[in-house]
């Protein structure tokens, strides 16, 4: 039988060959039973789906879930059987489903679905091993803007202030980054990540930065281009110089295109109304004179009756002559 070292030194070696082993399983047991994080949006669907030996076949899997506060309720069931619920009218309803005979989907999530689920899983031939799954439910990320707070600019450069601002509640982090791989950035945070400070010489107005709002599901951002906001002085005076000459412009032909109409309109008038007025006999046009022509006499017929009367006959007059007439002649 073998004797127990009665040396200090001895006694803290045992102790520390004996503490080992056992810590190592307190570890790995902490470390077999630590959440696993799953994140998903609200109105999404999220996939629990435990890590499974290689080589065993599963008996059976019993799913559970705890909030953090009150007792932990038995969800569902996958076993021989299929897939069961425990409680078909508990919070979850319908929104469970079996997912490739192992994992666990849950559609539609709502705010009070996040918290701690549970697997039991049952091994053959013997095995029992649990894993737990801690879900986070996040507001869908909304665009974030860019708000301008204050802004000076000359024609050497331009100095503003810009804000990255999302509604509240929503539960996402801003941040600035910039978009442009061209020359230093000209900004720095002042006030906050969502706060960004610049003063740009002109030659940086090429540049743009974007602002970024994420959470652990999704990020979205949104970019905004320097030249937008710093546009020297002396081309926004020039552009104005240019617009008010297009527009007198514009007037002057407005105005000529009028009166060209209306001096046509006029001179179409004039002449309808010189049609209309009579002409005097002072202005009318001379007569065509002819030559004049000399008349003659009628032409005359001669007729001898049974008295020997001797008629003329002319176009309108018929008289008897005697034979001693001197028509007779004619």
């Amino acid at each position: 039988m073998g004797t127990w070292p009665c040396g200090p030194r001895s006694r803290i070696t045992v102790l520390v060959v004996l503490t080992v082993p056992v810590l190592a399983e307190l570890l790995s047991g902490q470390a077999r039973t630590q959440p696993r994080q799953v994140n998903g949006v609200l109105g999404g669907s999220v996939l629990l789906s435990p890590a499974l030996p290689p080589n065993r076949t599963v008996k059976e899997i019993e799913w559970s879930f705890s909030a953090g506060t009150g007792a932990t309720i038995q969800v569902a069931e996958l076993g021989p059987g299929g897939f069961e619920r425990s409680d078909p009218k508990d919070r979850f309803k319908d929104r469970l489903e079996m997912f490739n005979q192992t994992g666990l989907r849950i559609a539609a999530l709502q705010r009070g679905d996040s918290g701690i689920y549970g697997a039991r899983i049952k091994l053959h031939p013997a095995i029992v091993e649990d894993q737990f799954f801690n879900l986070s439910i996040y507001e869908p990320v909304p665009v974030p803007e860019i708000q301008r707070q204050q802004l000076s600019i000359s024609t050497h450069g331009c100095n503003l202030t810009l804000r990255c601002w999302v509604p509240a509640g929503s539960g996402a982090e801003v941040s600035w980054q910039l978009s442009s791989a061209m020359g230093p950035a000209w900004g720095w945070l002042c006030g906050g990540s969502h706060m960004l400070c610049l003063a740009l010489p002109s030659s940086a107005f090429n540049s743009s930065y974007s602002c970024v709002a994420r959470n652990p599901i999704e990020e979205r951002s949104i970019s905004i281009h320097m030249d937008t906001l710093c546009r020297p002085q002396g081309a926004w005076w020039w552009w104005k110089w240019l617009i008010a000459v297009v527009g007198i412009m514009g007037i002057l032909l407005g105005i000529a295109w009028l009166w060209r109409k209306r001096r046509k309109r006029r001179k179409r008038e004039a002449v309808r109304g010189a049609a209309l007025v009579p002409i005097s006999s002072e202005d009318a046009p001379p007569e065509p004179s002819y030559a004049k022509i000399q008349r003659t006499k009628p032409l005359q017929w001669v007729r001898l009756d049974a008295r020997g009367w001797v008629w003329l006959l002319a176009p309108h007059t018929v008289m008897p002559v005697p034979d001693s007439s001197p028509y007779m002649s004619q």
